[in-house]
C-alpha cells in the first residue's frame, strides 16, 4: 500500500501483479453431449490490479480502480482473451450522514468470439447513520455492446441499492437489489409454429431484469460468507426468459507453514420457462458467472511483497431438456506481487 498525506489531500494506492501458467480442460467453453470430448489446452495468464483514492478536506473523495488480464493459449490461439475494467467515482459529504456523487464503470473483453463493451454511468447517494450501517442507492445509464452478434446489444436505465449492517464486531449482513429494463438491438422472436419455425414480431425485444441478494459474513479467526441471490430476466422474445437462483459459500482459513486457503462453492440452478433456446450469446459474462462452480486458492508468502499461489476452478452447467453439458476444470500456479 502506498500512502501520501499533504496539506490539503490524502492519497492512498495499491497495486498487484500476478503471472503464471495453467491448464484448461475446456478452452473453447463448449456445451456438448455426454461423452463428447472438449478442447483442452495450456495457457499463460497475467493479471494487473490498481486502485487509488484521494481525500480532500475530509469532504471530497475520488476513488479509481483498474483491472487488466490476459490469457494466451498454446494450441488454441483463437481463445486468447484480453479483459479490462475501470471504475471512477467522486463523492462529496453533505452533513454528517450523507454523501452524493457520480460514478462511471467500463468493462471491455476481446477474444474467443465474445467481444463486448459494458458501460455504466450515473449518480450515487450514500447514507451512513453510524459506523455499523452503510447504505447506497444508485441510478445509471447502461449500454452493453456485444460485437459478435450486435442483436444482443442493449441499453436502458439501471438502478439499485446496497445495504450492510455490521454487528457484534465480527458479524455483518448485507442486502442488495437491482432493476434494469433493457431495449435490445433486435426484434422480438415469436413462439415456434407447429413445424418448429420461428419469426419476429416486428417490434423491439424488451427485457426486464430484476435481481436481489442477501448475505451473512463472519470475520474472525477464519472468514465465512454465505450468499443467496435471485436473478429474473423476463423477455417478450421467445426463449430469452431466464430465472436463476444462486447459493454461494465462501471461506478463508489460516493453515500451518504460513499457508492460507480460500474456497468458494456456488450452486446456480437456472430455469427457462420457454424451454432452452440453446445459444452461447445468452451467457456472455466473463469467467462463467452463470455456472455452478467450486474454486480453491492456496497462498504462501515468499517475501513481504511476493506470494506464490495455486488455484483450481471447476465449472458445471447443463440443459436437462436436451442433455447438453458444460464441464470445465482450470488449474494454474503463479507468482503474485503486491505494492
Amino acid at each position: 500500500m502506498l500512502s501520501v498525506v499533504g496539506h490539503a489531500a490524502e492519497w492512498q494506492g495499491h497495486a498487484r501483479l500476478w503471472l503464471g501458467p495453467g491448464y484448461d480442460s475446456n478452452a473453447r467453453r463448449e456445451f456438448v453431449s455426454p461423452g463428447v470430448p472438449t478442447t483442452n489446452d495450456a495457457f499463460l495468464f497475467a493479471l494487473a490490479q490498481l486502485d487509488g483514492s484521494v481525500f480532500f478536506a475530509d469532504r471530497f473523495r475520488v476513488v479509481g480502480t483498474y483491472d487488466g488480464a490476459g490469457r494466451k493459449f498454446i494450441l488454441a490461439p483463437s481463445e486468447d482473451t484480453v479483459v479490462q475494467a475501470a471504475q471512477l467515482e467522486g463523492t462529496v459529504a453533505l452533513g454528517e450522514y450523507f454523501s452524493v456523487g457520480v460514478s462511471g464503470r467500463a468493462r471491455d473483453r476481446r477474444g474467443a468470439q465474445r467481444d463486448y463493451t459494458d458501460l455504466q454511468g450515473g449518480a450515487v447517494v450514500d447514507f451512513f447513520p453510524d459506523a455499523a450501517i452503510d447504505v447506497r442507492a444508485f441510478i445509471n445509464a447502461h449500454r452493453f455492446l456485444f460485437y459478435n452478434r450486435f442483436a444482443y446489444s442493449y441499453s436502458g436505465p439501471d438502478g439499485g441499492f446496497q445495504a450492510r449492517y455490521r454487528f457484534l464486531k465480527r458479524h455483518a449482513v448485507s442486502l442488495n437489489g437491482g432493476f434494469n429494463p433493457r431495449v435490445y438491438n433486435s426484434e422480438a422472436r415469436t413462439r415456434p409454429d407447429a413445424n418448429g419455425n420461428t419469426g419476429t414480431t416486428g417490434g423491439r425485444r424488451n427485457d426486464v431484469v430484476f435481481n436481489v441478494g442477501l448475505s451473512y459474513s463472519y470475520r474472525g479467526p477464519f472468514h465465512f460468507t454465505f450468499t443467496y441471490g435471485y436473478y429474473d430476466q423476463a423477455s417478450n422474445s421467445f426463449g430469452e426468459t431466464v430465472r436463476r437462483h444462486r447459493f454461494s459459500v465462501m471461506g478463508g482459513f489460516r493453515l500451518p507453514w504460513q499457508l492460507t486457503l480460500l474456497a468458494t462453492v456456488t450452486f446456480q440452478p437456472s430455469f427457462f420457462p420457454d424451454g432452452v433456446y440453446l445459444s452461447q450469446d445468452l451467457t456472455v459474462l466473463e469467467e462463467d458467472e452463470n455456472m455452478s462452480s467450486a474454486t480453491l486458492k492456496l497462498v504462501r508468502p515468499i517475501t513481504k511483497w511476493l506470494d506464490v499461489d495455486l488455484r483450481y476452478a471447476g465449472y458445471l452447467g447443463f440443459y436437462p431438456q436436451n442433455s447438453f453439458l458444460y464441464m470445465r476444470h482450470v488449474v494454474s500456479v503463479g507468482l503474485s506481487a503486491s505494492f
